[in-house]
């Protein structure tokens, strides 16, 4: 094979199955160039979170799902990817290479190619329906699968705890932190911007909250919102990782991306209840019932869901990089 196999289409369509993993606040924290027919994932400083995600460990876990995501792209190609996470210990913020191995494309990633593009936050209120036994199972599987562990909270004490503790991170939150958000979420300029979450796209406000359903514009009031019962108890699942480097918050977003595109799939939608993760301490907690990893790095809300709207996206122009060489 040669350096440079691809077509400018099909690099079109492997940047814009990068671009549309999820990121905190809709930040989009990357990056990319290309190498050849490698495309290099970089994180991209200037779009973290210094309060929200000081450590920039979900902007790390955004750019693993963009990995994810492109390794779809490849395989909806007829092509097999190797992944190096942080491959250049002089550029830490270079994150990951995805190149073309010799190994055939697994058959799975192409009928998962498919699901992106109808891959939503929602957060809408879901069907009372519950997730069927044997999808969660293979949401587990595809947790299993890129190295994480998807523990689904579903027996009492352990279920009204976490709700309990997500309850208590969005009560501790500063008002620092809310400023912060509020120049992604539903922002005076969204209409001129192709990043951050639109009015929307923030769904409307619980009148029975649980916890489970994080409302990102708590304190303000966006026209149009309304208020309307939500699913009295949602189906909510940790990401665990083994570890807590870099490099195990990059294997969580692959892991995500799975986990989210498996679910799209069979028509179970998600949205993020994280806050007790951005407190070190509620963190620890949350991970203290596990029974494998431990480290937890997403609390996912699960159900069947319908449609809502995408959140906007960049010009690829904007996330490109100079390349390396032709």
């Amino acid at each position: 094979m040669t350096n440079n196999p691809l077509t400018p289409k099909q690099r079109e369509r492997i940047l814009r199955a990068a671009t549309s993993a999820p990121s905190k606040h809709n930040t989009q924290p990357w990056w990319f160039r290309w190498d050849g027919g490698a495309l290099e994932v970089h994180l991209d400083s200037d779009r973290t979170l210094p309060f929200g995600d000081p450590e920039a460990r979900e902007a790390h876990i955004a750019c693993g799902a963009a990995v994810f995501a492109t390794r779809l792209a490849f395989a909806s190609l007829g092509l097999g990817t190797e992944v190096d996470l942080l491959p250049d210990k002089e550029e830490p913020l270079f994150v990951a290479r995805v190149r073309v191995a010799d190994a055939a494309a697994d058959p799975r990633f192409e009928t998962l190619y498919w699901s992106l593009p109808s891959r939503r936050t929602n957060r809408a209120p879901f069907r009372p329906t519950p997730i069927p036994t044997l999808i969660l199972e293979e949401l587990r599987d595809a947790a299993r699968d890129e190295g994480t562990w998807l523990r689904i909270v579903e027996r009492e004490p352990a279920y009204e705890h976490l709700l309990t503790l997500i309850r208590e991170a969005t009560g501790l939150e500063e008002e620092h932190l809310r400023a912060e958000r509020a120049r992604w979420v539903d922002p005076p300029d969204a209409v001129h911007r192709r990043d951050g979450v639109p009015g929307r796209s923030l769904g409307p406000t619980p009148q029975n909250p649980t916890g489970a359903v994080r409302d990102l514009a708590v304190g303000r009031d966006p026209a149009g919102r309304g208020a309307v019962e939500f699913e009295a108890h949602p189906t909510i699942a940790v990401l665990e990782s083994r570890g807590d480097t870099a490099e195990d918050w990059l294997t969580a977003g692959q892991a995500l991306m799975r986990v989210l595109v498996t679910g799209t799939r069979y028509g179970v939608a998600a949205s993020f209840a994280n806050q007790p993760l951005e407190n070190p301490e509620l963190r620890e907690e949350v991970g203290s019932d596990a029974k494998h990893y431990g480290t937890a790095q997403m609390v996912i809300r699960l159900g069947m869901g319908g449609d809502v709207p995408p959140t906007p996206r960049r010009p690829l122009t904007d996330v490109l990089g100079p390349g390396r060489r032709a």
